[in-house]
């Protein structure tokens, strides 16, 4: 009985829905992204002040950022220096333009 828990498990962690933070100047634009990508079946975390993302990533569990083509290029820097020495499994998604392609380079790094 023991095994079959663990494969209840395990299959339950492997069907969660993939974890997203994404980073924009925008509240608005914020918002319409994470309804964009909820909508797709991925639970997304937003924020717009960079201490506060820089934060998110350090505590919460995720499978990607998606950092947002208005965000300063300092603040990108900071957190792509974050995410690849401490959170190397994690995709960094850093995108430019509107919604349209979205879905499709988070679907192509995190599936």
């Amino acid at each position: 009985m023991e095994e079959n828990e663990k494969v209840v498990l395990t299959t339950q962690q492997s069907d969660r829905p993939k974890r997203i933070l994404v980073i924009g100047n925008h509240e608005y634009i914020l918002r319409n992204l994470e309804a964009l990508l909820q909508k797709a079946g991925y639970e997304t975390a937003g924020h717009t002040e960079s201490e506060q993302a820089l934060d998110y990533i350090r505590y919460n569990p995720l499978d990607a950022v998606l950092i947002g083509g208005g965000v300063d290029p300092h603040v990108r820097l900071r957190i792509a220096a974050l995410v690849e020495k401490d959170f190397p499994a994690v995709r960094l998604i850093e995108h430019f333009g509107g919604p349209a392609t979205i879905l499709a380079e988070v679907k192509a790094a995190i599936g």
